[in-house]
């Protein structure tokens, strides 16, 4: 059972979605995001790699709203900066610790390897992600006020 929001209507989550321009941008782009295949709830974040997000970032995406977030980079041994992938990895066990301190449950970030040829399967992850995250409910941690929502305006 899907819990209800404050207005009665189910529950919306909010992902924030950070995507590697080289891989999961494209995968966006070829895969449907813009025909209206994934959740209207995905914000998405286009980002030089994915090793750019970092504790700091993946903390800040929930203090502004986010109910989930979800990094999409390249394949082990596909990324550019060739230290990417390791980077992100740090970055995941670091930003779990932040989830910890703040509350929060673990499945609410998630990590997923893509690559061009496995784009079709996309739209189904993030649908399952999004399910994953509404399962969990709204994040309850601290937000900003004055600088936006990810929770779209009523």
């Amino acid at each position: 059972m899907v819990a209800p929001s404050n207005s009665g209507e189910p529950f919306k989550p909010a992902i924030a979605g950070y995507f590697c321009q080289k891989c999961g941008e494209d995968g966006l782009s070829h895969s449907g995001d813009t025909n209206g295949e994934y959740p209207g709830s995905l914000k998405s974040v286009r980002i030089i790699c994915a090793e750019k997000v970092g504790p700091d970032l993946i903390s800040q995406a929930f203090r502004y709203g986010a109910d989930g977030v979800l990094i999409c980079g390249c394949l082990i041994g596909n990324c550019e900066t060739m230290a990417g992938n390791a980077e992100v990895l740090t970055h995941i066990h670091r930003s779990k610790l932040v989830l910890r301190d703040l509350g929060l449950e673990q499945g609410r970030l998630r990590q997923e390897w893509i690559c061009e040829p496995g784009i079709g399967n996309l739209p189904a992850l993030i649908a399952e992600f999004t399910e994953q995250v509404r399962a969990l409910g709204p994040a309850a941690v601290k937000k900003d006020h004055g600088l936006g929502t990810l929770h779209e305006e009523a």
